[in-house]
């Protein structure tokens, strides 16, 4: 499989990339270093994201352009014009939104590079390791085979791709080989600290202050093994932190002890709801937000809906709570921690 991705690139004049709409940092990191690298092989290399690049990863660009919203009347020709279209952690186009339309529609050559279990490899050309540690790890193994050099530019993205897939090397996908990734990068001149203070110590008071009043209002289901705060617009319109910063609160909810799964419901606009799941690794979120049409990893996940905050509040705590149930009944609850959490 990665001899084919390494021809496919190798055989390409001029090549889109993309990735999941609401992009993490493994998206945006690998997006931005195979962006980097096919350009220092020589490649007419875009990127365009069915989403904005969220204020936190701002600081990964070096420019403001290097990774564009998709904008139908600027971005069509240069999707028609391109004989390869990457697609990078990304289980199916339909999950790259407006952009992975546009690429269905053209049907032009689509290599698909990823590590979700829901990837079906429907791609012309597929690179897919579902049990990686993340996307980026695998960019890595595409550009040691393309013989790229590994220059800081590249590997800063890399870097922040697979730390935040891995949970900062916590999650069990973390292996030795992970470790070896981290280390070359490392090597390469990334600065750790750096990164972090970027990821993590770079919060909004108005965060810090909605954060407070959404841990004060928690409430718990099944017991205590459902944690989920409900924050309405009106609330949310007093403080309005950087909605990027948002999938920061529900592992708040999750580090309360005997809480298996952590819910965060926010009605970002009258009638729109953002929901943030995560699990201790009982019950995989990942597909229960999937049910949903939304998308995500076992660990982490999310989906928007629209509706009354109450019904989609009591439908997804349900939801959670029955699946919570045939997790117990089955047993081996740290072996399957780790089993579950292992899927991505």
């Amino acid at each position: 499989m990665i001899e084919q991705a390494a021809e496919a690139i190798n055989q390409s004049r001029s090549v889109v990339v993309t990735s999941h709409v609401q992009p993490d940092g493994d998206a945006l990191g690998s997006i931005l270093g195979m962006l980097r690298a096919l350009r220092a092989l020589g490649k007419d290399a875009r990127a365009i994201s069915p989403s904005h690049v969220p204020y936190g990863f701002t600081f990964m660009l070096e420019d403001e352009d290097e990774v564009v919203r998709y904008d139908p009347v600027r971005d069509d020709p240069i999707l028609a014009a391109a004989d390869l279209f990457l697609v990078l952690d990304c289980a199916s186009l339909d999950r790259a939104g407006e952009v992975g339309e546009k690429m269905a529609e053209l049907g032009n050559p689509t290599l698909m590079i990823d590590h979700h279990t829901t990837n079906e490899a429907l791609g012309t050309f597929n690179y897919i390791i579902h049990d990686a540690s993340s996307t980026a790890a695998l960019c890595l193994n595409v550009l040691d085979q393309l013989g790229v050099e590994l220059t800081l530019p590249i590997a800063v993205p890399l870097y922040i791709g697979i730390i935040t897939d891995t949970g900062n090397f916590n999650y069990p996908s973390t292996t030795p080989a992970t470790h070896e990734k981290a280390a070359r990068l490392l090597a390469a001149g990334v600065n750790p600290y750096e990164i972090h203070r970027k990821l993590a110590l770079d919060r909004t008071i108005d965060f810090i202050r909605l954060a407070g009043l959404a841990i004060f209002n928690v409430q718990f289901a099944r017991s205590g093994e459902i944690a989920y705060s409900v924050v309405g617009n009106e609330l949310y319109q007093r403080f309005q932190p950087r909605v990027d910063e948002l999938v920061m609160l529900p592992p708040y909810l999750i580090s309360i002890r005997d809480v298996e799964v952590g819910l965060l419901f926010l009605e970002y606009e009258p009638g729109m709801v953002l929901v943030e799941l995560r699990s201790q690794g009982l019950i995989n979120v990942g597909t229960l937000a999937k049910s949903l049409g939304g998308g995500g990893h076992s660990g982490a996940a999310g989906v928007r809906l629209p509706g009354e905050m109450s019904d989609i509040v009591y439908q997804i705590v349900q939801d959670a709570a029955v699946r919570l149930e045939l997790a117990h009944a089955k047993g081996d609850e740290e072996e399957r921690r780790t089993r579950i959490w292992r899927r991505v």
